[in-house]
């Protein structure tokens, strides 16, 4: 299905989806006064050239063997996740042929054009080309790999390492467009020569992944190259009165009002529609341009809109070679690594117990693979291989696993790629939570703490030196610091980080156990309502299923609020704490966690919403985080948590050597609902006022008592 997606200036697309089965193009956004005035340019410098054919006297049967007269350098990058999206370079190459056919009128398909328009259909003159050389000067085929999230809801901000777009036609490929509405299907977007002139870091075409294999065999591609040259709609333009002329090219009829079908080629209310157009509104069946169209097209490579004339220069053509063929390059060695026998998902999954099992499958690319050489550490199962596809492996020391894969090309030699860190086997020797505090400082058993940053970005996790305690701790480095032009791509939103604690024994605990942690941050935003960011916190008990403890976000996130430069605590008042009451499931005898930070970005400028969040002391407690830090509190009593829905601890800090102590707890008429005294070796003391005793939700008043503090607080049961 064909979309027209056009872009308002200042960089923000609207991107219109189409009705999944309803091919109707969607009327254009509002353009600003500057946008229409240069297409207004552009058109009539275009059609003025039109207006010297003489129509009557023209060659109109060019046929597919007519010559080409201008070759369009290519370049296609691939983004992907290791999924579906991720297809052979094969593909491609058909895709460009294929597309070629449409512009130089080789599509077999034309023998079914109507007798009306049989002599005007014709070739453009004009094909598409895979480049042979890279910005670099290197051979090159003229497809890339980029292994980025940004595959998934993608946009603008997608469009990465664009070659200059003054040389080449830069096309993703990516496995899903964003803001699709539920039930519609977008084939892609593109750039006018207009719009490529005030966004050139944008400029070429999106395709969506999803959407290709039921439209991979009719003319939607081609449209989405014309539309690049700027061809418009041939008749019924969005807003224009019936039977106009849209586009003002002589051998393209005015049309009704449509619907047009594959069934309805000969209606007359105006005029026979050309719905065999490839640039028709309609069901799939456009297989034909016609002369005139050609020579628009022809027309705006002469204009400097857009740098598009500056594709077919001399110097272009040599700079990316155009007049080579493809050269014969060796194979690019890459694999993909699945961490569980479990599906995959649309997460990295690089972390498994030892033997476990593990998936290894050979995505090498750049040429046909005719051999494969494989090594595996960590007294692997299968320690070499010489699978082709890929296999199913097991690791039994613990730690990070280097794999070594040599892919070899049909003629071309071999190439190897050699990932010191392609995955992390977790120790099967569970470390004794009981007592356990991480402070997170160098070689303090970080050994055992892999912290994953899947798409080698800025925005990850890494060891800082400040802390709630000390001088160490972990960070999330979410600030960000790209800069125009660099930060119009590569948007953090839709990415991951990952750390994995150890495997942890918690049955030393008897009753509640609490995982424990403090934390710090800000956020860049002023708007509360904007900050997306999350910290999301798992439990596994075997590496491959993971449960969701608890999501921070908002204010438990940015507790420092909003901070215009790169954040960083520098007290222990920045820090507050942060408590998980395990569930029974989790506390075995071998229990893992997982921190997955979920950085986010506003919608419209791809900036991260973000800033710097910081994680310290790590621990397992009977008490929660706030009542657990009792040294570090002042002389006096605190109710911890308060308000509550539950149980509440009365936390006593005094002086004495020894603290004797009494309580009494009572409702708002001054009814005793708990009384309780105690001692304490010690000079702090905590008290748990049990749930069952706080039947009522409202006000209650807490009454301490000790050799140096007679104290009342106010309780909130919620």
């Amino acid at each position: 299905m064909k979309c027209a997606i056009l872009l308002f200036l200042g960089c923000v697309i609207a991107q219109l989806s189409i009705a999944q089965n309803a091919p109707v193009r969607q009327p254009k956004p509002q353009a600003s006064a500057a946008t229409e005035y240069y297409k207004q340019q552009l058109t009539d410098q275009v059609l003025k050239q039109l207006d010297k054919i003489d129509w009557n006297h023209v060659d109109r049967t060019t046929s597919g063997s007519g010559s080409v007269l201008y070759t369009i350098p290519v370049v296609v990058h691939v983004l992907h996740n290791y999924g579906p999206e991720l297809v052979a370079d094969t593909i491609i190459y058909n895709w460009i042929d294929k597309v070629n056919s449409y512009f130089l009128k080789t599509n077999p398909d034309t023998v079914n054009i109507i007798d009306k328009f049989k002599p005007v259909a014709a070739s453009t003159q004009i094909k598409f080309k895979l480049a042979t050389i890279d910005p670099r000067g290197n051979p090159t085929k003229g497809v890339e790999h980029v292994f980025s999230y940004l595959t998934y809801n993608a946009g603008d901000q997608a469009k990465v390492n664009q070659w200059p777009q003054e040389k080449y036609l830069n096309i993703w490929l990516v496995n899903a467009l964003a803001s699709v509405a539920p039930g519609s299907i977008q084939l892609g977007y593109y750039y006018t020569p207009v719009e490529a002139s005030y966004s050139p870091y944008y400029d070429g075409i999106i395709f969506n992944y999803e959407t290709y294999p039921a439209y991979i065999n009719d003319g939607d591609l081609a449209y989405y190259f014309a539309r690049y040259l700027n061809l418009s709609h041939p008749c019924n333009g969005y807003g224009m009165p019936l039977c106009a002329d849209n586009d003002g090219i002589a051998d393209t009829p005015p049309c009704g009002g449509g619907p047009y079908t594959c069934l309805n080629l000969y209606d007359t209310t105006c005029d026979t529609p050309n719905v065999q157009n490839v640039m028709i509104n309609n069901e799939n069946c456009g297989i034909m341009f016609t002369y005139g169209q050609g020579q628009y097209m022809q027309n705006v490579l002469q204009l400097d809109f857009g740098n598009r004339d500056s594709l077919i220069t001399p110097y272009t053509y040599s700079a990316t070679g155009m007049n080579q063929l493809m050269p014969d390059l060796p194979a690019a060695a890459d694999f993909s690594v699945n961490g569980s026998s479990y599906p995959a998902s649309r997460y990295p999954n690089w972390f498994a117990c030892q033997g476990q099992s593990v998936v290894f499958r050979n995505v090498s690319w750049n040429d046909t693979i005719v051999s494969a050489a494989w090594t595996f550490s960590n007294n692997a199962n299968w320690p070499t291989s010489t699978s082709l596809t890929g296999l199913s492996n097991k690791f039994h020391q613990p730690g990070w696993v280097t794999v070594r894969l040599a892919a070899t090309g049909n003629n071309t030699g071999t190439s190897t790629l050699v990932n010191l860190q392609a995955l992390f086997i977790a120790d099967s020797v569970a470390t004794n939570a009981f007592n356990y505090v991480q402070e997170f400082a160098p070689g303090a058993g970080m050994d055992k703490w892999p912290m994953f940053n899947y798409y080698r970005n800025s925005f990850r996790w890494q060891l800082a030196s400040t802390g709630y305690l000390d001088n160490t701790c972990l960070q999330y480095n979410g600030y960000d610091s790209r800069t125009f032009p660099e930060n119009t791509t590569g948007s953090p939103q839709g990415d991951i980080d990952d750390i994995y604690t150890p495997g942890f024994d918690l049955t030393g605990f008897s009753g509640e156990c609490y995982l424990n942690f403090m934390s710090s941050g800000a956020t860049l935003t002023t708007n509360a309502h904007s900050m997306n960011d999350s910290l999301e916190i798992d439990y596994s008990l075997n590496a491959a299923t993971w449960v969701k403890l608890k999501v921070l976000k908002g204010e438990a996130l940015d507790n420092k609020g909003t901070v215009a430069t790169p954040y960083a605590p520098s007290s222990a008042g920045d820090w507050v704490a942060n408590t998980i009451s395990l569930p029974a499931a989790a506390i075995t005898a071998y229990t893992l966690f997982r921190f997955r930070y979920h950085p986010g970005a506003n919608d419209t400028t791809g900036i991260s919403t973000g800033n710097n969040f910081y994680l310290d002391h790590f621990n397992f407690n009977s008490f929660p985080e706030s009542v657990a830090m009792v040294d570090k509190m002042p002389d006096g009593i605190s109710l911890l948590p308060n308000p509550t829905q539950g149980n509440c601890y009365v936390v006593i800090k005094d002086r004495s050597a020894t603290l004797n102590s009494s309580l009494v707890v009572t409702d708002i008429t001054g009814k005793a609902v708990y009384e309780t005294t105690g001692q304490s070796s010690t000079n702090n003391a905590r008290i748990e006022i049990p749930a069952n005793v706080l039947t009522s939700k409202g006000l209650y008043l807490v009454h301490v008592i000790t050799d140096h503090i007679n104290q009342t607080e106010k309780l909130v049961v919620y």
